[in-house]
């Protein structure tokens, strides 16, 4: 049995475990159409990168990242959008392996940054796996209007709920 990771870029054929583990994530209740629509998208466009990794055959991780330039860093950023392991595989490397990968594309393409955004109560933060492979936090806010949860009028009102779910 081979132990190693893989990991390549995403094609067309890798949709249905892609969405499966864009589940494990924590969004269980998106819909495949609407999901293949961003991941056909996200294949077509130059500024975005979408890499899976293969374990013992199977494919048990996904990263997305995206490029682009920045002012003030006067140079490209590099921006892990979706990164997963499937939980069945967690800590036996997956994760590290996909990391490594962006690192080391990211150093070889001389981007000025490489960052990521997480919340402090997924398991990944709580065990300080970021830290652990290289990153620091950042004293940032993000701040966000979601569009999907706006109401019809696009009043103030709108704009007030939708930025409290």
């Amino acid at each position: 049995m081979n132990n190693s990771v893989a990991i390549r870029k995403a094609t067309e054929s890798d949709m249905q475990t892609a969405f499966k583990l864009i589940g494990e994530l924590g969004y269980p209740d998106l819909a495949f159409t609407e999901f293949a629509t961003a991941y056909e998208s996200v294949l077509k466009q130059p500024a975005m990168t979408l890499l899976v990794a293969e374990y013992n055959g199977d494919i048990v991780g996904l990263a997305s990242i995206s490029r682009r330039p920045q002012l003030r860093l006067a140079g490209d950023l590099i921006t892990i959008d979706e990164l997963v392991v499937a939980e069945n595989v967690r800590g036996s490397g997956v994760g590290r392996a996909i990391l490594h990968y962006i690192k080391s594309m990211s150093r070889d393409s001389a981007v000025r940054r490489l960052e990521l955004e997480t919340t402090r109560t997924r398991e990944s933060y709580e065990r300080g796996f970021y830290i652990k492979n290289g990153f620091t936090e950042a004293n940032s806010a993000v701040m966000r209007i979601n569009f999907a949860n706006l109401g019809n009028t696009g009043t103030d009102d709108d704009w007030r709920t939708c930025n409290s779910r």
